[in-house]
């Protein structure tokens, strides 16, 4: 979501996690396309994970299938 509260046109460039720093495996960032399939497109992610991404990263690039299934990082 832009911060205008419209959604995206293009996809954001970014390939990192925000919250492990690891590759976030994200097919449309990598393509440039929202119109190839995602594995974050069938994966429920709990509310508390999205919720323990820093506000100032958020939107602007997807998580790892890893953190979104709540897998802690190996950082803490």
């Amino acid at each position: 979501m832009n911060t205008d509260g419209s959604a995206p046109t293009q996809p954001k460039q970014n390939h990192a996690c925000p919250l492990c720093g690891g590759p976030n495996g994200c097919a449309v960032a990598q393509s440039g396309s929202f119109d190839v399939p995602c594995w974050c497109r069938e994966q429920k992610i709990d509310p508390a994970v999205l919720a323990r991404i820093p506000a100032a990263q958020r939107n602007l690039s997807c998580i790892c299938e890893r953190c979104a299934r709540g897998v802690p990082d190996k950082q803490g």
